[in-house]
């Protein structure tokens, strides 16, 4: 079963933002769960139909190769091609070499071409060519807050529309722009349609989501947006585990339960090495797992109820069932800040429909976990502790209560 809404399935408001004028380029915001990447291919096919656009003459951008492919595992639904979605990088990188030079730039720390050589050098191609670079009718962007000043202003040339999604509270890349920021390079005023109502979240999920937005308006409007209905009342869980090994027979004992529920699952990491590491694992354990052994690829089948092992950054724009978030631990965030780290946090938890698992540890967790104290207490959350962790806290307990009235 695919991600991909049918048209006759989505909201008045969604086919709104769908059959928006091309009159002036167009800004369209969206929390988690609003139906912004729906949109985006409905409004393809839509502006395709409607003034006879060839395939050449229009293009998709995303900011990673994981979600390019999630977005082309429906594109057959609509009946558009996958070579309409790329990200801008691999755009960027074909037309230097046909355009510039079959000599690419090449970062040798990273040992991959080096792109953002390469995207300036394509910008100032296209601004100094003295004949028209209006390549596409339309251009489409999702997750358009990761994408920075040149990207955009290079779009607006090589294209005579262009409508893009965003979410500034779902930006993790360092060179992003915020909503003001894409306005102004856009030649635009404002937003041209907020997406209200978010339908893929349970309401637990959206709870525990508004607790990673920093900005209190901003958290309470995202609580009000909720409009899918909760059926099985099932809350989020917090897991403190003993240490490392407890950690790791707790996320095989979800997976088991996730698995024996046909959902599609997603585990989320900060670092590409411990994607590696978890599918190692898990792999031994008997799990059929799909992950990337080249950080930011996207050989994943999303049509497939396979658990997807994903960093944060890759799993950005993506949907699953149920998302499991491991190691949430200092060690593991050491090169994030606070800021970061929270939104990491929310982008990581409202990729999931149904369910999120979080695991850590008492001992080192993240400090952002413990104002979950409160949502626990409100039922929106369960925190639990591994019961041998719990048994000789009440031990050391009552050998300190004991110490106390020796004392007295």
């Amino acid at each position: 079963m695919s991600w991909l809404i049918p048209r006759n399935e989505l909201t008045a408001e969604q086919i709104r933002a769908i059959e928006l004028s091309t009159s002036e380029h167009k800004v369209i915001f969206g929390a988690p769960g609003s139906g912004k990447t729906q949109i985006l291919l409905h409004r393809a096919r839509y502006l395709i139909d409607k003034y006879n656009i060839s395939p050449d003459r229009f293009h998709i951008f995303v900011y990673t190769n994981v979600l390019k492919s999630y977005i082309r595992s429906a594109l057959d639904l609509l009946n558009l091609p996958e070579s309409c979605v790329s990200t801008l990088d691999a755009w960027c990188l074909n037309f230097y070499r046909t355009k510039i030079s079959n000599k690419v730039p090449w970062d040798t720390e990273a040992n991959c071409p080096d792109f953002v050589s390469i995207r300036k050098a394509v910008f100032d191609k296209i601004c100094n060519s003295k004949t028209s670079m209006s390549l596409y009718d339309f251009i489409l962007v999702d997750e358009g807050q990761d994408l920075d000043s040149i990207s955009f202003k290079m779009l607006s040339i090589i294209s005579k529309h262009i409508t893009v999604c965003i979410d500034h509270k779902q930006r993790i890349y360092e060179k992003g722009l915020d909503e003001h920021e894409i306005l102004k390079t856009l030649g635009i005023n404002k937003r041209n349609i907020t997406l209200l109502d978010a339908f893929r979240c349970c309401p637990y999920i959206v709870k525990l989501g508004s607790y990673f937005i920093e900005n209190e308006d901003e958290r309470n409007a995202y609580i009000r947006q909720s409009r899918t209905e909760q059926g099985e009342r099932e809350t989020p869980l917090l897991y403190y585990a003993a240490n490392f090994d407890d950690e790791k027979q707790k996320l095989i004992e979800l997976l088991r339960i996730r698995l024996a529920k046909n959902e599609k699952i997603g585990i989320l990491v900060p670092q590409n090495r411990q994607v590696f590491g978890f599918a190692k694992g898990l792999l031994s354990a008997g799990f059929n797992v799909e992950w990337s052994s080249k950080p930011g690829e996207g050989s994943y089948n999303f049509n497939s109820h396979q658990p997807k092992i994903l960093t944060f950054h890759g799993a950005k724009g993506l949907t699953f069932d149920t998302i499991i978030i491991p190691r949430l631990v200092n060690k593991s965030f050491q090169r994030f800040n606070e800021q970061e780290i929270t939104r990491l946090l929310f982008v990581g938890i409202t990729r999931a429909e149904k369910w999120v698992a979080l695991l850590s540890n008492k001992k080192n967790g993240l400090p952002q976990l413990y104002k979950l104290n409160t949502l626990a207490q409100q039922g929106f959350l369960t925190i639990q502790e591994n019961q041998r962790t719990v048994k000789l806290q009440e031990e050391q307990r009552e050998i300190d209560d004991n110490k106390l009235l020796d004392l007295l």
